[in-house]
């Protein structure tokens, strides 16, 4: 999987599994680049795409939802900006390299590249430049949302989203070991669906209303 699953979402689901299964080692494996189940370079992978591989099979226990954020010292509201002025704003997007991420090909399509001033090459990154008021950006909701620090500019837009996989090769599918974690780890994700896909009301999840740019 990747750092930003592992940890903001993922660590405290394998740290359940581990205490219901003592008997059962974790090795986890960091990575933006997908690892070849096929060559057993892992046994399980836990990946953000709408495009599994065809050779592998697994389950789909979310989507996760991207929205729009900003610092929320820039936007105390109740009022937040229209559209037209967050499109005047700086912006923060992830790099080229992170074109397979609908949020990138539409911050490129739609806001002017002199407004995007920061391209970090992780989430992380991105996360802490809103949060440090260099511009507003786009953010998988599980994390923009546990931030006290950011507030939600607009609803989380659909065509951002990215599907949450659980993955494993067809040979391993009834390996004991694979089949009990791929069994925990779903349910334990499905129970966070509201996290992952952004379902949350309050205060805090106040929406623009003169309509979003997402």
């Amino acid at each position: 999987t990747n750092d930003t699953l592992l940890v903001d979402l993922l660590t405290p689901v394998f740290a359940k599994f581990l205490t219901q299964c003592p008997d059962i080692q974790l090795d986890i494996l960091l990575g933006n680049q997908a690892a070849n189940l096929s060559k057993r370079d892992a046994d399980i992978a836990i990946r953000a795409t709408d495009n599994p591989p065809e050779t592998l099979i697994g389950r789909k226990p979310a989507r996760i939802a991207w929205a729009l954020y900003g610092r929320s010292t820039d936007f105390p509201g109740p009022e937040l900006p229209s559209s037209e002025d967050l499109w005047q704003r700086k912006w923060v997007s992830l790099g080229e390299q992170f074109t397979m991420l609908s949020a990138v090909r539409y911050l490129a399509r739609h806001v002017a590249p002199e407004r995007v001033v920061y391209k970090p090459n992780t989430v992380h990154g991105l996360a802490e430049a809103v949060e440090a008021g260099i511009g507003v950006g786009f953010l998988p909701c599980f994390i923009g949302d546990a931030r006290p620090g950011l507030t939600r500019l607009a609803p989380p837009d659909p065509d951002l989203s990215a599907d949450l996989w659980l993955l494993t090769h067809p040979d391993l599918r009834h390996t004991p070991r694979v089949r009990l974690f791929l069994d925990f780890a779903a349910g334990e994700l499905v129970r966070l669906k509201p996290l992952v896909e952004g379902d949350r009301i309050g205060s805090s999840a106040r929406e623009m209303a003169g309509g979003s740019p997402a």
